[in-house]
């Protein structure tokens, strides 16, 4: 592989979050640039939540960037930003990833929930036919639900400190598939009749962070997933395998979405990406 070569040509993508020492998106869209010959780099922005937009209007003004993934806390917020958004953004009321259009607009779209469900049927999960039980219901909470239930999910079960966005969650939810219900819950660590619970929360984050709530020692055949990328191995994912769970972090669903960012920023079409992973 050829050592990266950064010049006056070279075009931009960052990522923008608060924090951002945990993300991986730089080292694989990189990784991918070395590969292809492609003359443009991936780098971190760490963006305050007090700040978010007047520094991303001010970064998005700067005519050799392409394209920004947005990551935590501010896939909501980032939806204002855009002169237009997908559908599945649309019906999240959130994004992840934008990019800059011909007329110099900027459009924006949702891969978090897909990128997890691709993520998780790599590594083996079972989705269809699963009660779920979720933890947030943010931006990647929502997509993640979303995702969950399209890919077969029975039913799926939201807590969140905010009962406000997790009913309005459920609401959104039950509006597009009234078959699979969507319910809200305010105990977290009861998980009767539960085959999969994913942490789509904050909560495991820092050092003291521990369980993001009370639970009991886990059924082993309980699916375990925490969407958290650092660090890898979370109080909840330590609680999971402790109970023989068979339990993954959120680096499937980074890498499941990273063909949908490079196809998304016009990098390669679709086709020599499947080519490519073969």
């Amino acid at each position: 592989m050829k050592p990266m070569v950064i010049n006056g040509s070279t075009r931009l993508y960052g990522i923008a979050g608060d924090p951002v020492a945990q993300v991986k998106t730089p080292e694989l869209l990189n990784s991918f640039f070395q590969q292809t010959g492609i003359n443009a780099v991936c780098v971190p922005l760490q963006v305050a939540t007090s700040g978010f937009e007047a520094s991303l209007r001010g970064v998005m003004q700067l005519s050799n960037l392409d394209g920004l993934v947005i990551t935590v806390p501010h896939k909501v917020r980032a939806c204002a930003l855009t002169e237009s958004l997908s559908a599945e953004a649309l019906r999240v009321g959130a994004v992840n990833v934008l990019r800059r259009c011909e007329d110099g607009g900027w459009h924006g779209d949702m891969f978090d929930g897909t990128g997890l469900t691709v993520g998780l049927l790599r590594q083996g999960f079972v989705l269809k036919g699963q009660h779920v039980k979720q933890l947030g219901s943010g931006g990647s909470g929502a997509a993640v639900a979303f995702a969950l239930l399209a890919a077969g999910a029975a039913s799926v079960t939201l807590c969140d400190p905010d009962d406000n966005a997790a009913q309005a969650l459920a609401q959104r939810i039950n509006a597009s598939y009234p078959q699979h219900p969507a319910r809200v819950s305010d105990v977290p660590a009861e998980l009767t009749g539960i085959d999969l619970l994913i942490n789509c929360s904050p909560i495991g984050m820092k050092p003291d962070d521990g369980l993001p709530a009370p639970f009991a020692d886990f059924n082993p055949s309980l699916q375990v997933v925490d969407i958290i990328m650092h660090p890898a191995e979370t109080p909840l994912l330590a609680h999971a395998r402790r109970a023989g769970c068979h339990a993954v972090n959120g680096k499937p669903m980074i890498e499941g979405q990273l063909a949908e960012f490079i196809h998304f920023f016009g990098l390669a079409d679709k086709e020599s990406l499947c080519a490519r992973s073969r």
